[in-house]
C-alpha cells in the first residue's frame, strides 16, 4: 500500500458480514489504522466484523461533524496524511455517494493526495438493477422536504422528470409508512413505483415494482426499515 493516500471504504449495507466485501477490499483495509468516519461506533463495529487484524485500541478516528460544515477532519487529514494511509468509512454503503464523505474526497484532490476508492454494496445502484427500470437514464434526489407543499411540488417535478429518467429518492426510516402511503396517493396510477426494502438482509430483503394502481396502502410494513424509493 503507498502511503499519502485516500481510500474510500465500503460498509456493509445489510448483514455485518465480511463475505459481502471482494478479497480486494478487505485486503487494502486490512491494512489501514486511520480513519475518518461517520460515527466511530459503527466503525468500531466494522472493522470488528471484518476481523481486522489490528487491537481496537490501535485504530485512530475522527468523525465528520456536519455542525462545523465538516472542517474538523482538515487538521487531522494534515497530520497524518504523510505518514499513514487513510481510510473514509460511511455509515452504511458507499463513502462519497449520499454521504458527507465527499468532502473528504474533494479535500484529498485539493491537496494533489491519491484517491482510491474500494468496491462494495450500494441500496441506490442494487435497488436500480432490481427496479426493472430504465438504468442508462436515471437520478438520485436523496430526500424530498419536509415542508408538505415544497414535498408535494418536488414529488410532481420527479415524476414529469420520471418520464425521461429513472428518479431515487429515500425518507428517514421512521417515515417510511407515511411516505409509502403519500406516494401512492399523490402519484399517477400509471407510474411505476419500486420500493426496495432491507437489502442484503437475509431472509427479509423485499423488492416490489408495479405500476401506482397496483400498489396498496399498508401493502408493506416499512417502520425503521431502510428503503430506496424509485419512480420511472
Amino acid at each position: 500500500m503507498v502511503s499519502n493516500t485516500l481510500y474510500l471504504v465500503p460498509n456493509f449495507i445489510g448483514e455485518f458480514n465480511k463475505e459481502y466485501l471482494p478479497k480486494r477490499t478487505l485486503d487494502h483495509t486490512y491494512q489501514l489504522t486511520h480513519f475518518i468516519v461517520e460515527k466511530e461506533k459503527t466503525a468500531r463495529a466494522f472493522l470488528k466484523a471484518i476481523e481486522h487484524p489490528t487491537h481496537q485500541n490501535d485504530f485512530v478516528f475522527i468523525e465528520l461533524d456536519k455542525h462545523n460544515d465538516y472542517a474538523g477532519f482538515k487538521a487531522f487529514f494534515n497530520k497524518h496524511i504523510s505518514s499513514h494511509s487513510i481510510g473514509v468509512l460511511s455509515e452504511a454503503g458507499l463513502p462519497a455517494i449520499a454521504d458527507p464523505g465527499s468532502e473528504v474526497v474533494k479535500y484529498a484532490h485539493s491537496k494533489g493526495v491519491t484517491v482510491v476508492p474500494l468496491s462494495g454494496s450500494s441500496s441506490i445502484f442494487l435497488a436500480l438493477m432490481a427496479s426493472g427500470m430504465d438504468g442508462q437514464h436515471f437520478q438520485f434526489n436523496g430526500y424530498l422536504p419536509i415542508d408538505a407543499r415544497d414535498r408535494m411540488i418536488a414529488l410532481k417535478d420527479m415524476e414529469i422528470r420520471s418520464r425521461k429518467a429513472t428518479q431515487l429518492f429515500m425518507e428517514a426510516p421512521y417515515r417510511n409508512n407515511q411516505f409509502l402511503e403519500f406516494l401512492i396517493k399523490n402519484l399517477q396510477k400509471d407510474t411505476q413505483l419500486c420500493v426496495a426494502v432491507d437489502i442484503e438482509k437475509e431472509g427479509e430483503e423485499t423488492i416490489i415494482s408495479k405500476p401506482i394502481k397496483d400498489w396498496k396502502v399498508n401493502e408493506l410494513e416499512l417502520h425503521k426499515k431502510p428503503a430506496i424509493f424509485i419512480i420511472g
